[in-house]
């Protein structure tokens, strides 16, 4: 039953919505328009919560909530328009029942703002978000930072508003970097984390606006409490829709980069200190292949995709996708550009530490600049200097 009454109130919504153009539907006394931030879960699409807005009206039968964190599998050449960039998100309607039911199926938490509006103000912020809804309109070029669920939530308040909605926050903390608002949801998933941060360029390291940082759903959150609507609290009501028993899992310590990448860097200073350049041939061969093909991802997110979070990524310094030419140069010591390569490649990991002003390294990337110094160092010191007895 629970099934069939679902479906039936999606399609009477959906119904609603795409007739609205020729009839629009007048909202009544006993509407409202309510914000909804949905807790992070444990996958990586859902690891920074969601955000979508509903406009409720027990008296015309209207239960709809616009949700614009909405693509679909099915789309042509999905990974390949992901991966460049230009895959395309949607406005979608559903009812409230069906929005909230995998959240309580996963535990996440719901909590829904009430926004204090006017009869007039919920009718224009109704007609907008049909209007946005209509096939014509309702479809947009997805940006993690700068155009997603919740940034295209608080977008539509300020369309319909404007200036009569005021933020006045008391807050007189140091404004965080983009990298700094997504780094507490990452902290349970270090590979993830370290993933993140390899992709990410420098335009990620500069300060966000209280109003940039609304793509975060819990950030939103906050801000829209700290907001007035002609001098009146925009917020005027929470509650809690689903109980928050979500289970988050973590990273083992003993699985962490940091160790990984650390026990590496030993191994990699044991190793040129016990065997000769020869004998590690296959090993930088390995190490540095490894190390050309990061800094090949980073290029071509960086130059052969719409990605915005990913221009000027400085992580090229040390994962430079030239070593992917270096690994067959590797055993020739005694031409003289296999030197001036070398070379090269040893001022690109010291230019790192300049860098560093300008964007943030995930600390486990500096044992890799360390571990790939020793083994280039390592081929202008004369081998018995280096071997143990």
């Amino acid at each position: 039953m629970h099934f069939i009454k679902s479906v039936l109130i999606s399609f009477t919504i959906i119904f609603s919505v795409t007739i609205a153009a020729a009839q629009p539907l007048q909202l009544s006394e006993r509407s409202y328009i309510e914000v909804y931030t949905c807790a992070p879960g444990n996958q990586l699409y859902s690891q920074f919560g969601h955000t979508a807005i509903g406009v409720i009206d027990p008296e015309r039968n209207i239960n709809a909530v616009f949700n614009y964190g909405t693509f679909s599998f099915n789309t042509p050449h999905f990974y390949l328009k992901f991966c460049a960039g230009k895959m395309l998100y949607r406005l979608s309607a559903e009812s409230l029942m069906r929005f909230v039911s995998s959240y309580e199926e996963d535990g996440r938490e719901v909590v829904a703002q009430r926004l204090n509006l006017t009869l007039e103000q919920r009718q224009q912020l109704f007609d907008n978000l049909i209007e946005n809804h209509k096939p014509e309109n309702r479809y947009y070029q997805y940006d993690f930072f700068f155009d997603n669920c919740a940034s295209r939530v608080l977008d539509m308040l300020y369309y319909t508003f404007g200036d009569t909605i005021n933020y006045c926050s008391s807050d007189s903390c140091a404004l965080p970097t983009l990298r700094d608002c997504i780094h507490p949801y990452l902290n349970r998933s270090k590979w993830t984390k370290l993933g993140i941060d390899l992709v990410l360029g420098s335009i990620t390291d500069r300060t966000a606006t209280h109003r940039e940082q609304t793509f975060i759903p819990d950030k939103l959150h906050s801000y829209l409490a700290d907001c007035q609507i002609d001098t009146l609290p925009l917020v005027e009501s929470e509650r809690t829709i689903v109980p928050s028993e979500i289970k988050y899992g973590a990273t083992p310590w003993f699985l962490s980069p940091m160790l990984i990448f650390s026990l590496l860097l030993i191994a990699v200073i044991i190793l040129t200190l016990r065997f000769s350049a020869a004998q590690l041939k296959v090993f930088d061969r390995i190490y540095f292949g490894f190390v050309g093909f990061f800094g090949l991802i980073i290029s071509l997110l960086w130059f052969a995709t719409d990605h915005g979070a990913t221009v000027g990524n400085l992580n090229i310094l040390w994962a430079s996708p030239l070593y992917l030419v270096y690994v067959f140069t590797i055993g020739q010591p005694a031409k003289k550009w296999y030197k001036y390569f070398a070379i090269f490649l040893i001022v690109s990991n010291l230019l790192v530490l300049p860098a560093a002003f300008v964007q943030s390294f995930n600390p486990c990337f500096y044992l890799l600049v360390v571990a790939s110094l020793v083994r280039l160092v390592a081929k202008f010191i004369p081998q018995h200097k280096l071997t143990l007895n």
